[in-house]
């Protein structure tokens, strides 16, 4: 070829490269316009999502459409949907632009950056990668820590320390990668970043607990729903989502918990693991049943003693007021007597278990000998507490747990003795001394509750903490509304739920469901109430079901009253005087002035 052919063949072939050159740059700027376009449709449909997904749930059906004919953005009604919606609060209103796991994790997780070593009980090491949702150490043991501070004190499923040593170990036999999640899951309840946009941490501390629930349930099969770190995980599956307002849901993993754990096939060497986790799961089955009054999933407890196998609170199980980073310094550890809780609490609700199961026809009708059987074991209970764990004075600084024990006994009686002021069969100087009876045990539980905010503040309490609030100050609207004035009533439980309220959305709902009974008895909101429920908060039926599983809060009295056999009043007497005479003379115990109503009545 002639060398001018040559470079003429070049210089076209050059040309021609050119061409595609520009030809490739105005598909690749088309691409980049597709995908810019794609991504803006796809943020106008997570807007829409949010629009569409409310609708009919709260109640804001009117201002929604006033608002799309008004001509105002999807982004806008959406924002404003996020400020009065609370229980919408979730990754949905957040653009796919901001959802993503990893941004969310990297955010998050910056806030835990150890600059120096920490004092904590946790592992920061383990061979195993338990989780994927995050590699950060220093998250992983913020997290550890939160729960063993708040969650697992009071809802004791299994031993800390093995779970800890399995984790650092690479042990499955206590510790496994759905368990971790969900421990992880529930801690992310109690993340309370200083210095942190609340509505940014709100939304990260979303996303970053339903990444560890979707991990922790994809960890799951149905081969290993009868693991022991499975039934563990199920319950606390439970408490996450009861905690987000997700009660219906998380009743199935509660009802998942107590089934496969009838399941449970152990031999001796397993007997205190599988112990721990039984009464524990059953406690909280049974706690659940009391406070939303319907039965427990399983009708009939263990007829095993309670704790015959578990060490009581070994020397090495310590508790300390832990937050966030920078407490463990300069905080004192205190024995943390969870086990010994544990096992008082799991006394505490067999007695619970009976009287549910009283009131559902278990002994036919109960007449005034089977009534007081069962009271007196409470106040036996009560008697019989260790030292250790007795003394609820605020001046003794309590732990939570603690004192959220002493708040479900009292909770818990006032269930018990209610029916009886419904009843219709005592005279109207009887049911005046019963009704005292129960506004004692309400002025207790609210006092305790108030030491437990006054020491721990009610952002850490658990979400079952709330359930006796409202019941506690509920009893005090109906049966004494000067002493305290109700208005201070009303107050003190919707600050406390308000307080909760910024890690357990499950309180918006219960909010609500008290103010209906507030305005019921004509009793009048607090002025800053927009502040307290957060402004333009509007709560529909599908919220409170999710709450609550019922549209009220207050007893089926029609059922439960008619277990009550018509005499009951009538025997009463003897058999109030037959149970006195048989308890030895205890003048200075409190439970001695629950069995005087004379003591009570002039106190």
């Amino acid at each position: 070829m002639h060398k001018d052919d040559l470079v003429r063949e070049i210089e076209d072939l050059r040309g021609a490269n050119a061409g595609l050159q520009d030809q490739n740059e105005d598909l690749l700027e088309a691409a980049t316009s597709l995908t810019h376009e794609n991504e803006g449709l796809q943020e106008t449909s997570d807007w829409q999502k949010v629009i569409l997904d409310t609708i009919g749930s709260n109640g804001q059906d009117r201002d929604i459409i006033n608002k799309l004919r008004s001509g105002e953005s999807y982004q806008s009604i959406a924002d404003w949907l996020r400020q009065t919606h609370p229980i919408s609060r979730n990754l949905s209103i957040v653009p796919a632009s901001e959802q993503s796991l990893v941004d969310v994790v990297k955010r998050v997780e910056k806030h835990y950056h150890a600059d120096e070593p920490r004092r904590t009980s946790s592992p920061i090491v383990s061979k195993t990668r338990w989780t994927n949702v995050s590699a950060s150490p220093n998250l992983i043991e913020h997290l550890f820590d939160l729960y063993f501070t708040w969650v697992h004190p009071v809802h004791l499923l299994f031993n800390e320390i093995d779970f800890k040593t399995s984790f650092q170990s690479n042990d499955a036999s206590c510790c496994s990668s759905p368990l971790v999640n969900a421990v992880c899951a529930m801690a992310c309840h109690l993340l309370d970043n200083e210095g942190v946009d609340v509505s940014r941490r709100n939304v990260d501390a979303m996303a970053l607990r339903e990444a560890f629930m979707v991990e922790a349930r994809s960890g799951l099969s149905p081969q290993s729903y009868t693991l022991l770190t499975s039934i563990q995980t199920f319950a606390i599956m439970y408490l996450v989502d009861l905690s987000s307002g997700k009660a219906r849901r998380a009743a199935g993993y509660l009802r998942s918990a107590v089934e496969y754990m009838r399941a449970v096939d152990g031999d001796r060497k397993h007997a205190e693991a599988i112990e721990v986790s039984m009464w524990g799961v059953e406690s909280i089955n049974t706690f659940w049943a009391g406070v939303t009054y319907q039965k427990p999933f399983a009708l009939e407890l263990p007829h095993t003693g309670v704790f015959e196998f578990v060490r009581k609170d070994p020397d090495e199980e310590v508790w300390r007021f832990y937050r966030r980073i920078g407490d463990d310094h300069d905080l004192p550890d205190r024995q943390s007597f969870a086990m010994l809780t544990a096992c008082n609490q799991a006394k505490l609700f067999r007695i619970v278990h009976e009287s549910i199961s009283l009131f559902c026809g278990a002994r036919g009708l109960i007449n005034a000998q089977i009534f007081l059987e069962c009271y007196k074991r409470y106040v036996d209970w009560k008697d019989n507490l260790p030292p250790d764990i007795k003394n609820v004075d605020v001046s003794a600084q309590p732990l939570p747990h603690i004192l959220f024990l002493h708040i479900q006994y009292h909770t818990a009686l006032i269930h018990y003795l209610n029916p009886l002021a419904h009843c219709g069969y005592f005279s109207e100087s009887s049911q005046d001394e019963l009704r005292r009876m129960i506004v004692f045990h309400a002025r207790s539980g609210i006092e305790l509750v108030e030491h437990s905010r006054r020491l721990y503040s009610a952002r850490f309490a658990m979400p079952l903490m709330a359930f006796c609030t409202i019941h506690l100050c509920d009893t005090l609207l109906r049966y004494s509304k000067d002493e305290p004035p109700a208005s201070k009533v009303a107050y003190f439980c919707l600050s406390i739920l308000q307080e909760a309220r910024a890690g357990f959305a499950i309180c918006g709902p219960l909010q609500e469901l008290f103010c209906r009974t507030v305005k019921e008895f004509g009793v009048p909101l607090p002025d800053n109430i927009d502040e307290l429920m957060g402004a333009g908060a509007r709560y529909g039926m599908d919220d409170i079901l999710d709450a609550y599983t019922r549209l009220s809060y207050t007893p089926p009295y029609n059922q439960i009253v008619r277990y009550l056999h018509p005499s009951i009043a009538d025997q009463w007497p003897d058999e109030w005087r037959k149970m006195i005479s048989a308890r030895p003379s205890r003048t200075e115990s409190s439970s001695g002035k629950y069995l005087q109503i004379s003591s009570l009545l002039n106190s």
